[in-house]
Formats: structure tokens, C-alpha cells, sequence
């Protein structure tokens, strides 16, 4: 963190994307790679029985029978699958985001919702659209005058509070890059005049107006798709929110086999209407899954 905290101050943009990805692969590299957590063999009847009396044994699942031949010979033994897990493991990349984000990412989301925003700010005029592991997506109602780039200027309603605590929570004018890309402290990233968010990470940020045709995207996200190769736009996320329809990709991949080299065509559903991470009710809010509940149950008031 702190070497890419050196290489935006030097503004070497190159070397700040290096270790940009060096953290964000930490994630997936070391947290969610079960290679490091599981440990998994194959392995005939009698190795079994010897995995099954050690401790870190976890499970074991029969892959295939003994096969015998017409002479009642045994030509193949059984095959079983054992998975173990290691005591320890090797890390080459900080466990940073890989636990501690993961673990400790919604406590602190709460923590800034509850605890700075919902005690110095109008939340009667601040609304959010969408959250992430990492990330959020609000839309406020500030002046009119001065333009979309005010954040929470015109929404504080207690300033004591917010002069005392938004040191520890967001960056200010003047401040180091050590105090703008403090851990578990906050930055705006970008702002817009408008925002559809469809789902988590689905979201198009712009300025202009969808009557009068005159849209300027400013930050498009998707997942699973190229940002770039998908050349969508945001009349794109508008029709699919408000028609309900798929919008369709074609991506192109390059695969070697057997020394030959092709080109692989997919078409990919790059936005749809379906979000299947919470409960989404008729008003299109979202509530948590809860084992018997369904939408219909949640009362609606009007």
C-alpha cells in the first residue's frame, strides 16, 4: 500500500497500476484460491484408509470401482478422491484484502453509514443506490446552483459533528496521498449528474438526459464482459431497466489445442434484469434472503 502511495505521489502512473493489481490480486490469488486452503489427492483403497486416520483430513468421495477382468483378475483398483487441509500454506501476496476486506468490509460499511453519515448528514436528501464489497454509489439532492461535484456540502445538518470526524472517514483539500488513500478511509472516485444501477456492479454513471437525447456516458461497469470490447453505452442500461430485456454480447477469446490456434466466439449476456444476490421487491427495493420468506410476504407502504 504504501509503495503505491509513493508512486502516485511521483505521479508514475505505470508503477501505481502495478501495485494497484498486486493488492487486488491478493484477493483471488491467496483468499479465494482453494489450493491453498485444500489440499486434494487421488489415491487407491488402502492410501485412503491411511489419509482418513490423519487430522487434517476433510472428506474422501469414490471416484470409480475396482474393474476385473473375465478371469476374475483385478486389472484397475478403485479410484477416491481425498481432500485435505494443510496446516500451513505459503503466501507470496499480503493477506490484507484477502481477509481483512472480506471479513471486515460490512462492519465498516455500517460503521460509516451509521456512525458519520446518519449523525452529520440529511439522509432525506441522500440516497443509496448501490453497495459493494468495496465501493458505493449514492445519489444526493444538493444545490442546484453550483453543480454535481459538491458531495456532502450542502446535505451536513450537524457541522460540529462533521468538522470533528470527516478526517477519519474522507480526504480533504490539501491533503498527502498517505491521508487520500488512508486504510478503511473513503474517496470519490467520480461523479455524475445521473445513475442507473441495475445490480451489484452493473451500473452507468452520466451526464444530460435521457429526454432530450443529449447523454454523455462518464463511467460504465459490468461484469464478466470487457468494459472496453462491449462497447456499451448508457441508453443501453435504460433500456434494459426499463424494458426488462437481455443485452447481448459477442466477445472473442484465442485458444490453443493440439498446436492450433482459434478464435472462439461467445455471446454473453453482458446486462440482464435479474439480480439473484438479494430478495427484490415489487418497488424494487431489496431485502435479504431469509429462509421462508419470499417477496410477497414484505408489506409495501405506498
Amino acid at each position: 500500500m504504501s509503495k503505491r502511495q509513493d508512486a502516485i505521489s511521483e505521479h508514475n502512473d505505470t508503477k501505481s497500476l502495478y501495485y494497484k493489481y498486486i493488492l487486488n490480486s491478493a484477493f483471488g490469488g491467496e483468499g479465494q484460491n482453494n489450493a491453498k486452503f485444500d489440499k486434494i489427492t487421488f489415491n487407491n483403497a488402502r492410501q485412503t484408509s491411511l489419509k482418513q486416520l490423519k487430522q487434517d483430513h476433510k472428506a474422501t468421495r469414490k471416484l470409480s470401482d475396482d474393474i476385473y477382468n473375465s478371469d476374475g483378475e483385478l486389472i484397475k483398483e478403485a479410484q477416491y478422491m481425498d481432500s485435505e487441509s494443510p496446516r500451513q500454506f505459503k503466501c507470496n501476496k499480503p493477506l490484507l484484502e484477502a481477509v481483512f476486506i472480506l471479513d471486515n468490509s460490512k462492519f465498516w460499511y455500517l460503521n460509516f453509514i451509521y456512525n458519520f453519515l446518519y449523525k452529520c448528514v440529511d439522509m432525506d436528501r441522500v440516497h443509496i443506490c448501490n453497495m459493494d464489497t468495496d465501493s458505493m454509489q449514492l445519489a444526493i439532492a444538493g444545490s442546484q446552483i453550483e453543480g454535481y461535484k459538491q458531495e456532502l456540502k450542502y446535505m451536513i445538518k450537524d457541522q460540529l459533528f462533521y468538522d470533528l470526524y470527516y478526517k477519519e472517514q474522507l480526504p480533504w483539500e490539501g491533503c498527502t496521498v498517505a491521508e487520500e488513500k488512508k486504510l478503511m478511509g473513503l474517496i470519490t472516485e467520480s461523479q455524475g449528474e445521473n445513475i442507473v444501477c441495475l445490480a451489484h456492479k452493473y451500473y452507468s454513471l452520466y451526464n444530460g438526459n435521457e429526454q432530450s437525447d443529449d447523454i454523455v456516458s462518464l463511467v460504465n461497469r459490468m461484469k464478466g464482459v470487457s468494459e472496453k470490447k462491449a462497447n456499451l453505452t448508457t441508453n443501453d442500461y435504460i433500456k434494459c431497466l426499463n424494458d426488462g430485456c437481455n443485452i447481448n454480447v459477442i466477445t472473442y477469446n484465442l485458444q490453443m489445442k493440439m498446436g492450433v490456434m482459434s478464435m472462439i466466439s461467445m455471446k454473453k449476456s453482458a446486462l440482464t434484469g435479474i439480480h439473484n444476490k438479494m430478495v427484490v421487491l415489487a418497488n424494487r427495493c431489496c431485502a435479504p434472503f431469509m429462509q421462508g420468506i419470499r417477496a410477497d410476504h414484505y408489506l409495501i407502504e405506498q
